[in-house]
């Protein structure tokens, strides 16, 4: 069980570290609006609001996976508890934040039509 606890905090310090960059805007955007977005939208696509969601998802999900190494270690319910509101945290957040994104995406767009 130690060594799967020590493979949960190496994944914790990946995904920390690759938040990180997501946040600092550094590095290849990690986001479904970028991957899936043709020549034309990457070119007019400004980046940092998926840049800051992509970091904080990603910060999350390091998080989520501390407390799955610190359960693993110790077996202490709390851990397991944390690991499940991190994780419901995460999908409200990332859905929430995309809608927030496109609708500012929309008025940035109907302002340039004005």
């Amino acid at each position: 069980m130690v060594a799967a606890g020590i493979i949960f905090f190496v994944i914790t310090a990946g995904l920390v570290l690759l938040g990180i960059t997501q946040l600092l805007q550094k590095g290849k955007l990690l986001n479904n609006a970028w991957l899936y977005a043709n020549e034309e939208e990457r070119r007019t696509m400004n980046k940092k609001p998926y840049y800051i969601q992509s970091g904080i998802v990603f910060v999350m999900i390091g998080i989520q996976f501390l407390m799955l190494g610190f359960f693993t270690l110790t077996k202490m319910k709390l851990f397991l508890i944390a690991e499940f509101v991190i994780l419901s945290l995460v999908v409200i957040y990332a859905v929430v934040s995309s809608i927030m994104i496109d609708r500012e995406k929309k008025k940035e767009q109907r302002g340039k039509e004005a």
